[in-house]
């Protein structure tokens, strides 16, 4: 999902300063005006390290920004900050972009791209050193890996990660709801596919998906098997967001009316658990895999955190994409709900 933003003419200058001048040590950016705009550059301190304090007067507990930063090697991070409760379409417009900012100045002037939810996760020291030592496989000297000295909610949250990773097979697209960071060309271990098999209903379901139709998949975590939520036919697709649930992730199908589309929605709220949200990641795939052995083909593609986002006008929008209208046709915003 892109979302129309483009890098502004003034980014572009900043960023042909910031790069030139290693006595910067951050540039952030934000989004004003459906366009990618710089803020003042932060000067570098005596080390990266030392540098990292100076962030906390950028950072706000709700708001989303971009911190483009220089390491002590003269390398170039690209970083994207979405508080993990900062307004949903904040989130969303930031996660949609953050691909369209990489490439735009340069994808290949980064060596890493790191997405974080917390403001420990930018500022803190340790951060940066367990990303270092994830980074070379081993964690300080003694060869130990990083999970080897992880505790158990540290390494189911670095599962999500890796899963979330690898339902986009390693790209810089968007993530849902964690933070993690993915080297820019590096791929993700195999192992974290998961062949998840459904049940007989959920199969027969969406083998029977008509026009107007919804189908809902869930997994459940104590069998690691997609089971049907539910199955609704002549849903109007103003009304197709009543029908997901706000906690909980979900698989959506739906065949939008007079016409041949289906479109898969994958929504996976910030809130919900982290198990829940390891495993529905990691089989994204496969439940798109699973519809296909069905006989369902499908048109379109929707990753959100919640319904609110699952609007009438995005799914028609999916379905019926509106002609360009030339330079004068900016972003559009989704509607708010029920308006």
């Amino acid at each position: 999902m892109q979302s129309g933003i483009s890098v502004t003419p003034e980014l572009h200058d900043a960023f042909t300063t910031f790069t030139s001048d290693s006595s910067l040590f951050c540039l952030p950016i934000t989004i004003t005006s459906e366009s990618l705009t710089p803020l003042p550059a932060v000067p570098s301190s005596s080390s990266f390290n030392a540098s990292l304090s100076q962030l906390s007067t950028i950072l706000k507990p709700q708001t989303p920004i971009y911190l483009l930063l220089r390491r002590d090697d003269s390398s170039l991070v690209a970083l994207t900050y979405i508080p993990s409760n900062a307004p949903v379409r904040a989130k969303t417009l930031f996660a949609s972009t953050r691909a369209t900012l990489v490439r735009e100045l340069g994808s290949e002037k980064f060596s890493t791209t790191i997405f974080a939810t917390e403001e420990d996760e930018i500022v803190g020291e340790n951060a940066w050193k367990e990303r270092d030592a994830e980074k070379s496989g081993k964690t300080g000297g003694n060869g130990f890996s990083r999970e080897d000295l992880m505790g158990d909610k540290e390494r189911e949250l670095e599962l999500v990660r890796r899963a979330e990773e690898e339902a986009r097979s390693g790209t810089l697209g968007r993530d849902i709801g964690i933070g993690g960071s993915v080297s820019v060309g590096g791929g993700i271990p195999s192992s974290m596919r998961v062949q998840m098999p459904a049940d007989e209903d959920a199969k027969a379901a969406l083998t029977g998906l008509q026009a107007g139709g919804l189908v809902q998949l869930v997994v459940d975590v104590k069998t690691e098997t997609l089971k049907l939520a539910g199955s609704e036919s002549g849903v109007d697709p103003n009304s197709v967001q009543s029908h997901i649930s706000p906690s909980s992730p979900q698989y959506t199908y739906y065949h939008y009316p007079d016409s041949d589309a289906v479109i898969f929605i994958y929504t996976c709220p910030s809130g919900s658990k982290i198990k829940e949200r390891m495993l529905f990641a990691s089989s994204r795939n496969n439940a798109l895999a699973i519809a296909g052995e069905q006989g369902l083909k499908i048109a379109k593609k929707i990753e959100a955190f919640g319904p609110d986002e699952i609007s009438g006008d995005r799914l028609r929008e999916e379905v019926f994409p509106p002609q360009d209208e030339g330079p004068k046709r900016g972003f559009a915003r989704p509607k708010r709900p029920g308006r």
